[in-house]
């Protein structure tokens, strides 16, 4: 009768042991949320802060194109935003704002629903995305979806 540590399997049983040893569980890393330092202005726009250089200026350059119509621009600078910070909901809700502000109405519900699921618990923000949804459910004609928005955008408004 062979032993299982047989000279056969012994490198193999050496090496498990090795590698048991070795397996710890890496603890899960620190998420820091993009929108943390997002808030609420008195003329209802939102500021935000980050360290990130190159998504400042994209965030800018976005809000500069904006402000003087060119909406394309401000996407396709929103979007490459969203490559450098993919999980950033305020940049998935200002996306959903100007599709929004465009007729786009399935895909600004899209785009905020998307920065739903990155918002957190950050209230400003899922208060803003839900009457972004509101309404774009409204522009479609979606009744029951916009009486479902309606009931999301009372829960966050006083928050």
């Amino acid at each position: 009768m062979t032993s299982l540590f047989s000279n056969k399997f012994l490198p193999f049983a050496v090496l498990f042991a090795a590698l048991q040893g070795c397996a710890t569980a890496d603890p899960k890393p620190e998420v820091r949320d993009p929108t943390a330092n997002v808030r609420a202005q008195l003329d209802g726009s939102i500021r935000y802060d980050t360290d990130d250089q190159q998504l400042a200026e994209l965030w800018s350059a976005a809000e500069q194109a904006r402000r003087v119509d060119n909406d394309d621009q401000a996407i396709d600078l929103l979007y490459q935003a969203i490559d450098i910070s993919p999980n950033n909901s305020l940049l998935w809700s200002r996306a959903a704002e100007i599709q929004l502000e465009n007729d786009q109405a399935l895909t600004a519900e899209n785009l905020a629903l998307k920065s739903n699921a990155f918002a957190g618990e950050n209230p400003t923000l899922l208060h803003r995305n839900w009457l972004i949804i509101e309404h774009a459910r409204s522009l479609r004609g979606d009744l029951l979806g916009v009486r479902s928005a309606r009931k999301q955008v009372e829960l966050y408004q006083d928050r």
